[in-house]
């Protein structure tokens, strides 16, 4: 792959990462009630830390002296303002599933470049983690069915 290719494989990961519903979640203050709040508290702190892949790809384009594409939000997003985080957690489970084998994908299509590689290969362990806390968290509360 050129370097061309990468970047734009790369940008098109960036706006991938910062325009995630995980991102969106920050931004469009779900709900919980108080026996919850710890958990929403560290969804938030998931999406805070999930910056500094976002920053270090910025950081990464910005050297290559790339025009950066931030994207928008998904369309299907705007409807989930002001939601339950227990109406997001499931979504939220899936949508950082799917953008964690994109991730690990984009590897694989990164061969050769290896500064690429290694800016891939940390977001890919940061949202490991992030599937990882998603899986096991579970709500104090839940609604009856």
């Amino acid at each position: 792959m050129n370097s061309n290719d990468t970047n734009i494989l790369i940008n098109g990961l960036l706006v991938e990462i910062h325009r995630s519903l995980l991102q969106y979640t920050a931004e469009a203050a779900p709900w919980s009630p108080d026996a919850d709040a710890e958990l929403l508290a560290q969804v938030m702190e998931l999406a805070a830390k999930q910056d500094s892949s976002v920053e270090a790809i910025v950081n990464f384009l910005q050297s290559r002296k790339v025009l950066i594409d931030f994207g928008v939000y998904p369309q299907e997003y705007t409807s989930l303002h002001f939601v339950s985080l227990e109406y997001l957690l499931a979504r939220l489970k899936e949508s950082e599933q799917t953008l964690l084998l994109e991730l690990k994908k984009a590897l694989s299509d990164l061969a050769g470049d290896e500064e690429a590689i290694c800016l891939i290969q940390s977001a890919v362990e940061q949202k490991q983690a992030v599937v990882e806390f998603l899986g096991k968290a579970t709500l104090a509360t839940h609604s009856p069915s």
